[in-house]
């Protein structure tokens, strides 16, 4: 799958604008919904995996709650976060999350602060399946983040994310 994934992205154009399909997706005014299954591979072989729903409202909120392996709830709006669990919970403004001021224009459809952090390759099958292959530009981002892949249909895909320790991050996204 890697080396189909890789062939097809050597054939794919770079990108400095969000292509049409996602853009479409991103820009949408209703709410979103589905369930995910996020799974964590370390480079000894181990495999953790955890399964939720989300729920994403545009300009009002953003839902993401994990029911397995045990029940977490992040969620904001766009003032404040709340991430809970069985032992906690935290509130806090949204501005005090790590990075987010460089990324909230993105709640708004804007992507320059993706393209100024990212070389990114975009590639769309006849189907409407698209691969998205992305690489940090900055180097302090580059000691954190090695690639960031992205496969799929808009309404079913998979964002990997891979880091220079060889763990990845791999979430696959069902809308309902």
């Amino acid at each position: 799958m890697f080396i189909g994934c890789a062939g097809l992205l050597i054939a794919s154009l770079a990108v400095q604008e969000v292509p049409p399909a996602l853009a479409a997706k991103l820009a949408a005014t209703n709410e979103t919904r589905g369930a995910f299954v996020q799974t964590k591979r370390l480079p000894t072989g181990e495999t953790y995996v955890s399964r939720g729903t989300y729920r994403i409202r545009p300009g009002v909120d953003f839902e993401w709650r994990t029911t397995e392996p045990f029940e977490t709830l992040f969620w904001s709006d766009r003032l404040v976060y709340v991430y809970s669990n069985e032992d906690e919970r935290v509130e806090r403004p949204l501005a005090d999350l790590p990075g987010f001021a460089r990324f909230a224009a993105a709640g708004d459809g804007d992507a320059r602060a993706f393209f100024e952090a990212f070389d990114a390759l975009y590639k769309e099958d006849g189907d409407g399946t698209f691969h998205v292959l992305a690489r940090p530009k900055d180097a302090r981002l580059k000691k954190a983040l090695a690639r960031v892949e992205a496969d799929g249909v808009v309404t079913d895909w998979t964002l990997r994310a891979t880091f220079p320790t060889g763990i990845t991050f791999e979430i696959r996204f069902s809308d309902e």
